[in-house]
């Protein structure tokens, strides 16, 4: 999972340690399993439609850095997504679903487990007519990034009044290219990350210094002996876990590339090779007979902050590789 854990973060998260701006999450074997069950995940549909209504906060910071976009659907090289929310009378998971904001994939997977990527979203199913409701998203003043010698103020944005009790903002900024990074005398580029406060005084300012994950390059991906292994370099340390997001491609007409089958996620150990059962993959959905596979490669560094009697906010730093292979 993530690249640094940090004593804060929850059991689940240190014994695998990974979004985004993020972007959640235990065995140590590669693979995916037989019988790849939503390990952790309860039904969301059921839990959000009940009665077990609560009050909270979730807070979260996520930046994506990307040095080199993928050809066949090129994104930004800098993301930043920033949300703070305070909800009353509904269920955590409806809020995660209405907000954007799923469990990390190490909360959600084992380390060799694939699965659909849309499973890993919450269901926003509405919740009962009674009681009162609220669910804002909390103005925390100024959001202040600083990478290497540049200071970015992620602006903000209202969000869609698609319920009459949900109101607020939320950051986000996107950016082509990403500014040179300082690196430390260990070889880190930390990134700071700096919050005004909210001006009620809910959520507390505060100030902290992640760490940018090594970067990766995507080598081969290959099929053989019905498994699919991919392989990355360089391997991470201790290891710690890294996301694989995977996409088949076949060529169409005019040389367009057609998407086949659905995006799978799996959680695999850091070791610069991933061995993959072929059975699972397909039957999560994977076009397991196209002809080439789109990689996208995530290392994390997270850290989690109490912001005063708002509570926690996860910070996530994604390094992210992204490249298209052909499946020899």
């Amino acid at each position: 999972m993530p690249t640094s854990h940090r004593a804060r973060m929850s059991p689940a998260s240190a014994s695998c340690t990974l979004a985004v701006f993020g972007l959640v999450m235990v065995g140590a074997l590669l693979g995916c399993t037989e019988d790849p069950t939503e390990t952790g995940r309860s039904s969301i549909a059921e839990v959000s439609a009940s009665d077990d209504a609560v009050n909270g906060h979730l807070g979260r910071v996520h930046l994506v850095l990307q040095p080199r976009p993928d050809e066949i659907e090129p994104e930004p090289q800098l993301q930043i997504h920033a949300r703070f929310v305070e909800y009353h009378g509904v269920s955590e998971d409806f809020v995660r679903a209405r907000t954007n904001l799923p469990l990390p994939v190490w909360d959600q997977l084992v380390v060799g487990q694939c699965i659909a990527s849309e499973k890993l979203l919450p269901i926003a199913t509405a919740p009962r007519a009674s009681g009162q409701r609220e669910l804002s998203l909390v103005d925390a003043g100024d959001l202040r990034i600083l990478l290497g010698s540049r200071e970015l103020v992620a602006p903000l944005a209202l969000v869609p009044d698609i319920l009459p009790w949900l109101s607020g903002v939320e950051y986000a900024h996107v950016d082509d290219r990403i500014p040179r990074l300082a690196v430390e005398p260990d070889g880190t580029s930390p990134i700071l990350v700096s919050v005004d406060g909210s001006p009620d005084g809910g959520l507390e300012a505060f100030s902290a210094s992640v760490a940018v994950p090594v970067p990766l390059v995507l080598d081969t991906a290959t099929v053989a002996n019905d498994r699919l292994t991919i392989d990355w370099r360089p391997p991470g340390h201790n290891p710690q876990t890294i996301v694989l997001r995977l996409q088949a491609f076949t060529p169409g007409e005019d040389g367009v590339r057609e998407p086949t089958g659905e995006e799978v996620t799996c959680l695999v150990s850091d070791t610069g090779r991933a061995d993959l059962a072929l059975g699972p993959l397909a039957g999560a959905g994977l076009g397991a007979e196209a002809e080439l596979l789109r990689v996208s490669a995530s290392r994390f560094d997270t850290l989690r902050i109490n912001a005063g009697s708002f509570g926690n906010v996860d910070v996530f730093v994604e390094l992210r590789a992204q490249k298209t292979l052909p499946l020899l």
